[in-house]
């Protein structure tokens, strides 16, 4: 149900999906107007991870906080199997000193980064445990990139249709 004061979309990125459940405004479906709902309806059959978000006034509606991920899980739960499963989604705003809503009209000039809609110092620590097999997710639905690193870790690279890497030793 949209309960903006202008009418939206979702979009859903990376799934298999019947082209009126796309979300694409205009392409594939009208835009959902205040007040009304539309009932998006798909089966989710490829695991992985997924992002979403509005396709309509973007620069706004994303600026605000309007995206998210999801995760489909395989079948067989010890594919790919790991002890703790982190996901974040990368975000970025330019926001005046002293103001809380972001300047939309300026969304390249990006002056703070979120993950996950939070900012330093709030932003929750990954903890885990020694041996710990750990999974990643990260998504990125700004303008921009921004380099990143986490420190005292030995990282191997996983495809979703390649399996396990071995670590180089």
């Amino acid at each position: 149900t949209n309960r903006l004061p202008e009418f939206t979309s979702i979009h859903w990125h990376g799934q298999r999906l019947p082209n009126g459940m796309d979300g694409v405004k205009g392409l594939t479906q009208p835009g959902i107007n205040p007040g009304k709902t539309f009932v998006y309806e798909f089966e989710t059959k490829r695991p992985g991870t997924f992002m979403y978000h509005p396709h309509a006034d973007e620069m706004t509606q994303m600026a605000m906080g309007m995206m998210g991920f999801w995760v489909t899980h395989p079948k067989d739960p010890k594919f790919m199997a790991v002890d703790r499963d982190f996901v974040f989604l990368l975000n970025a705003y330019d926001i005046a000193p002293g103001r809380y809503t972001p300047k939309i009209t300026t969304m390249l000039d990006f002056n703070l980064w979120a993950f996950s809609s939070r900012i330093a110092p709030g932003i929750y620590p990954l903890v885990a445990r020694k041996g710990d097999r750990v999974r990643l997710r990260v998504g990125n639905l700004t303008m921009t990139k921004h380099p990143m690193h986490v420190h005292c870790h030995e990282f191997v690279v996983v495809g979703t249709d390649v399996g396990w890497t071995p670590p180089n030793s």
